[in-house]
This record gives C-alpha cells, sequence and structure tokens, in this order.
C-alpha cells in the first residue's frame, strides 16, 4: 500500500482509461463482435513487439510495484498496462476512422505520458528513448487504421491466421502461461540465454508461438480428429520430453499433466472463440448491406 500513491495509481489510471476506451469503441462499432477481435489482435501485435525489446533486448523497465515478490514479473505486468493501452487507443482510431492528423497528436500524448512516468520515477528507460515510442505508434495506429477499414471478405488465409494467434497472445500468454510461472508450480529453463532471469520468458513466448500455430493449423486444417489427436498427442510428447530435458520445470508429473491440458485446449478454445467473432461480423456485416 505505501507504493500505491507513488507508482500503483499512475499504471491503474492507465488500464481504467483503456478499459473505457474499449468499451466505447465496441459499444459505437457498427461490428462488435468484429472490434473485440481485432482489439485481441491489437494487443497482440503490440505485446509481441514491446516483450520481445523488453525481454531480449533490456530496452526499459517499468516500476507499478504490483508484484513485489518478483521484479521482473513486476516490469512485465507494468508492460501489460502501457501494452493494453496502447492497443486500446489503437481501436478508437480503428473504429472511428479517426483523420491521419490524430495518429499523430495521440502518438504525441503517449511521448509526453512517457516522459510523464519518467519524471515520476516509475518507468526507466536503458538505450530506449521516448521519441522511438512516438515513431513506432504512428507506424501501428496507421496500420490499425489501414487493416480494421478491410472487409474479411476475399482476406489472404495466412493472414487470417495471423491475425487469430496475435489474438492468443492476451487470451493465453498473459493468462494461463504466466500464471503457471507465477504459482511457482511450472517455470522454464533458465539458460536457454544468457540471462537467467529473462530466460524462461523467451522459452514461454516460443512455446506459445509453436502451440499457437499447431492448434490453427490443425483446427482450419480438414483432417479429421483421428489425426487431429494425434497432433495434439505428439504436443504432450514434446512437453513431456522438455519436462526430461530440464527445458521446462515442474512441481511434480502431476502438474506436468495439468500445465499441458490447460495450455493445449486453452489455445484451441481460443482459436475458436476468435474464429467465431470474425465469422460471426462477417455475416452481420453481409446482412447489414443486404438490408
Amino acid at each position: 500500500m505505501n507504493h500505491f500513491w507513488t507508482n500503483t495509481i499512475w499504471y491503474v489510471l492507465l488500464g481504467v482509461s483503456a478499459i473505457f476506451e474499449v468499451i466505447f469503441s465496441i459499444i459505437k462499432a457498427v461490428r462488435r463482435k468484429f472490434a473485440f477481435a481485432f482489439y485481441m489482435t491489437l494487443v497482440g501485435v503490440v505485446l509481441s513487439f514491446e516483450t520481445m525489446i523488453l525481454i531480449l533486448f533490456s530496452a526499459y523497465n517499468y516500476f507499478p510495484m504490483i508484484i513485489l515478490t518478483s521484479p521482473f514479473d513486476d516490469v512485465l505486468a507494468g508492460n501489460l498496462f502501457s501494452q493494453f493501452s496502447v492497443a486500446a487507443t489503437a481501436l478508437v482510431i480503428a473504429v472511428f476512422n479517426l483523420e491521419y492528423y490524430w495518429i499523430f497528436i495521440l502518438s504525441g500524448i503517449y511521448g509526453l505520458i512517457e516522459e510523464l512516468f519518467l519524471a515520476l520515477g516509475v518507468y526507466s528507460q536503458n538505450w530506449y528513448r521516448t521519441w522511438m515510442t512516438v515513431v513506432g505508434l504512428i507506424i501501428y495506429f496507421w496500420w490499425a487504421k489501414k487493416n480494421y477499414s478491410k472487409r474479411l471478405e476475399g482476406i489472404n488465409p495466412l493472414r487470417y491466421y495471423y491475425y487469430i494467434i496475435l489474438g492468443l497472445f492476451p487470451l493465453d500468454v498473459v493468462t494461463f502461461l504466466w500464471a503457471f510461472i507465477l504459482s511457482g508450480y511450472q517455470n522454464y529453463t533458465k539458460s536457454f540465454i544468457p540471462d537467467p532471469v529473462r530466460s524462461p520468458y523467451v522459452v514461454a513466448v516460443l512455446y506459445y508461438v509453436l502451440v499457437a500455430t499447431t492448434m490453427v493449423s490443425i483446427y482450419f486444417s480438414k483432417f479429421k480428429w483421428t489425426l487431429k489427436s494425434i497432433v495434439i498427442s505428439a504436443i504432450y510428447g514434446v512437453n513431456y520430453l522438455a519436462y526430461r530435458k530440464h527445458i521446462f520445470y515442474f512441481f511434480n508429473t502431476g502438474w506436468f499433466l495439468i500445465f499441458s491440458t490447460i495450455s493445449i485446449f486453452s489455445m484451441y478454445l481460443s482459436v475458436v472463440f476468435l474464429d467465431h467473432l470474425f465469422k460471426t461480423s462477417k455475416l452481420s456485416e453481409l446482412d447489414i448491406r443486404g438490408n
């Protein structure tokens, strides 16, 4: 509680503003289900980029003082507030099809927020600089505006699958995979990269890419369930092999089964969920145009 009014409150304000932006955008969107699914993709885009430069290249540090038992997990928590916030603003730009000058204005505002966080001591930069945020957000907001305006009809299937894989990042990595690490009952090797603190999170992201790609592939394939079951069983086998090779760590063998089952089937169900939202919104749009 000592840190709430000095550190945590600023991240809470970011989170509250993001919630309002998302709710307002979805209420006003013609394709509400699409808007929510697209928001998951937007979060996945910025998290994929920001998490990697944070984990691999130590660009900056956040100090929300939420997870006091693990300094690096606390940094990751601050990163989530930041990236969910910028994704929410990207959704506003996309849904309301704001003029391009708003992209520059809102990117500049985030630059000012970053400088404020630096001045307050709740955020620090290593080699990273604020102007990189402004430039990156201009590109990111432009991408969101451009891709939201496109219809799903005729979209390249590979791009559609990519949208869904990105959407799995906030739906599964931020929830289940990170939750297992925080629980202390499951973790990943500390020797995959030279930095033992960041190594488990790099492996977790690679695991997400592997399983997410596999789940999308088998879901959209015309394989029979017999073959799909073989592929899913193979993931259990890979997980067990990683466990025996000390790439994955579990509290006991039972936790291996719990982790494998939840990580595999949560991603599969998330693929089903996102595909449903995207396809339902597509049908709704066709109905609107038909009327």
